[in-house]
């Protein structure tokens, strides 16, 4: 079910609406049209209790106001992590988009799909949210129309499928910038993570891949058959220690080109368990490294969520051997990716 369940009128932006999203299982997900945020999602522990396990401002205003740059809930473009140097070359021409972190462009640049109010509207069971993001907006080329799609079944599957079309070739890469923090407390080191990957994107010291990969079985990156965050946040390997905890593109060991399971978050203490399956050859793990008294739905300390961000490969325009993100006249941009939630 879908209710509209919150309107207010913004000078600069417009109306922004908020829709209650829920089932028979009493889950339920408030989410915005304002950045297609996910502002909360209300999933019961192993006892029945609902809390919301999701990261984020207390109010639309909040947002508003703050300017998120944590991206709390948001859907990312047009362009999901980063592009070195903010340039890329198609067929020849060179593209400069916007450079909003260490001279690199991040998650669109810095007004990217997060900070623009979509248009939406209920159809059946599903919140459908529509944007046009202009020819040249934040660099780059070709009138992107895009559709994001939220629903949410009675098996507790909230489903996110990304629609895009284009009138000059480009390069498109969406996600959702969900924060879990499935159980209900101050920081997530006890969650158990289990992502699908041998392999990361090989970056260097401002996380942008170029061009490699790196094995990690067997290594501290590796959380393959389920570990602990806290048994290797600490680790003194180079690039964990540079971030202060995780923030890398992990290659799903996938066997075809549909829906397949990437990573899963189990949570002991609440019994809850969220697993993540996507279209998608990538997924960032971020363990919200650098958070720490930044002040929320409450006051979050370090690694106080953790991000499943379903993605192409970071930098990908600039790696010829990641699989390309280039979006063509006449083609289809479709991805899809689930959360689904349960208790253990």
């Amino acid at each position: 079910m879908i209710q509209k369940t919150n309107s207010f009128f913004n000078e600069r932006l417009g109306e922004i609406q908020v829709y209650t999203l829920s089932n028979k299982m009493g889950v339920k997900a408030e989410i915005t049209n304002y950045g297609g945020r996910i502002l909360s999602l209300y999933t019961p522990d192993k006892n029945g209790v609902f809390n919301d396990i999701i990261m984020g401002y207390a109010t639309i205003e909040d947002y508003l106001k703050k300017g998120n740059d944590a991206y709390y809930g948001a859907i990312i473009g047009r362009y999901a992590n980063r592009i070195g140097n903010g340039t890329f070359d198609i067929d020849g021409k060179t593209y400069k988009v916007t450079a909003n972190e260490n001279g690199h462009c991040l998650h669109g640049g810095l007004v990217g799909f997060d900070k623009v109010v979509w248009n939406a509207k209920v159809e059946d069971d599903k919140l459908v949210l529509t944007y046009l993001s202009k020819d040249g907006e934040e660099g780059f080329p070709g009138n992107l129309n895009v559709t994001v799609t939220y629903s949410l079944n009675d098996d507790s599957e909230l489903f996110i499928n990304y629609h895009a079309t284009t009138d000059k070739d480009t390069v498109c890469n969406l996600t959702n910038h969900a924060y879990f923090n499935i159980g209900n407390e101050d920081d997530c080191l006890e969650h158990v993570i289990d992502i699908n990957s041998s392999k990361i994107t090989t970056c260097n010291d401002q996380l942008i891949p170029y061009d490699q990969y790196q094995n990690i079985d067997q290594t501290p990156y590796s959380f393959k058959g389920g570990v602990k965050l806290k048994t290797n946040i600490h680790s003194k390997e180079y690039l964990i220690a540079l971030c202060k905890g995780f923030d890398f593109n992990y290659c799903i060991d996938r066997k075809g080109d549909g829906l397949e399971y990437c990573a899963s978050i189990y949570d002991q203490k609440s019994g809850r368990f969220l697993e993540c399956f996507t279209t998608e050859k990538g997924v960032q793990l971020y363990t919200c490294n650098t958070v720490k008294g930044e002040k929320g739905k409450k006051i979050y300390n370090e690694y106080s969520a953790i991000c499943l961000e379903t993605q192409g490969y970071p930098n990908s325009p600039n790696c010829p051997s990641y699989p390309s993100t280039v979006l063509r006249v006449g083609e289809e941009y479709n991805s899809t990716t689930v959360y689904k939630f349960s208790v253990k």
